[in-house]
């Protein structure tokens, strides 16, 4: 009689766990609002977008769910805090490449293809910022290059939802990369003007 209960518990528990997924992508945005910023002695801050976003292959900047344009833009904001001082001048990000490319492993499959099937993809994302500090009539007086690569294969066994997620952690580790590197740089860089 026990027996018999915990076979029908073993086999509910085993049927209730296999109809549930563990594959389970939550995809959240990458924010800076948690990021200490650096006063930097200016009068304001201009993010300067020179890198246009490509709508062709292999380019796959305008179908992620944040482009890095636009979170270059956001750590700016959260970073770089204007704090006049003895500069009138300005902080200016200037954004030279902030590209995200699919690239397929297989030849034969063509890149609008990617992310309709379960194609293998190897994915790099490119972000190359000058960061200047310039006087009131703008005069360069410091400035910082910024380069950040990254590349990450995703095999042809995941589903479309976890090419999505993994491309939003890539961006999301590129981004803590670049951050590093940056606040490292601008700290050496700029040490007159903290």
């Amino acid at each position: 009689m026990h027996l018999r209960i915990y076979i029908i518990i073993l086999c509910s528990l085993f049927f209730i766990t296999s109809c549930t997924s563990k594959d389970n992508y939550l995809i959240q945005n990458i924010d800076f609002n948690n990021y200490k910023n650096i006063k930097i002695d200016a009068s304001k801050l201009i993010v300067d977008k020179l890198y246009i976003s490509t709508l062709s292959d292999p380019y796959i900047d305008h179908i992620v769910k944040q482009n890095l344009v636009s979170l270059l833009s956001e750590w700016a904001t959260a970073r770089l805090k204007p704090v006049q001082v003895n500069n009138a001048g300005m902080i200016k990000v200037i954004i030279h490449n902030a590209s995200i490319k699919a690239l397929p492993l297989n030849q034969n499959i063509k890149v609008e293809n990617l992310f309709i099937s379960d194609a293998a993809i190897n994915i790099e994302m490119n972000l190359e910022v000058t960061i200047d500090l310039l006087d009131n009539v703008g005069n360069k007086l410091s400035y910082v290059d910024i380069k950040v690569f990254k590349s990450q294969e995703l095999g042809d066994n995941i589903s479309l939802l976890e090419k999505d997620y993994q491309i939003q952690e890539m961006s999301r580790s590129l981004f803590k990369d670049f951050d590093n590197l940056a606040i490292k740089k601008i700290q050496e860089i700029f040490y007159k003007y903290l």
